[in-house]
């Protein structure tokens, strides 16, 4: 009885060698190399809380050795509902001009999102000149509205 239990033991064992052989085998002649993992530590920092293993960074090559190319972002979709607006600050005036035909309203924030000048234009393609030698310099933001349209445009003053 020991010898038969032996005798499997050995039979099994000799088995799983040969095919993990073949296995190491078939991957190095289909040009893949296999490696081992390297173990991932674990750091005990001085307060005794163990920290977590460094990640894995990926390869940024095949094992052909071929790069890998992400593709290109796609381009979103033009937004129906916004305006363009252009907006330049020269020497304490702001000149704002959109592309919306009707009423469109203006309206400059500060850095905090609080109105400092609102204005109403007829016609948003007429450019408005806005006085905003008031205001101290820095960045601002121009929103302009009209219906469920809107536009937004940061502009600097005063530098």
């Amino acid at each position: 009885m020991k010898k038969l239990l032996l005798f499997l033991l050995v039979s099994v064992s000799l088995s799983m060698a040969a095919q993990a052989q073949t296995a190491t085998t078939a991957a190095t002649t289909a040009g893949t190399a296999t490696t081992a993992a390297p173990a991932k530590e674990e750091a005990i920092l001085p307060n005794g809380v163990v920290a977590a293993p460094a990640p894995v960074a990926a390869p940024t090559t095949t094992p052909a050795g071929t790069a890998l190319i992400a593709p290109a972002p796609e381009t979103p979709a033009a937004n129906p509902n916004a305006i363009k607006v252009k907006a330049e600050a020269v020497a304490g005036k702001l000149t704002v001009k959109t592309d919306n035909p009707g009423p469109t309203r203006v309206e400059v924030t500060d850095v905090g999102g609080r109105p400092v000048i609102t204005h109403t234009m007829l016609n948003g393609q007429i450019a408005a000149v806005l006085n905003v030698s008031q205001l101290p310099a820095g960045s601002y933001i121009v929103h302009c509205t009209a219906y469920e349209k809107t536009g937004i445009r940061r502009v600097i003053i005063g530098q």
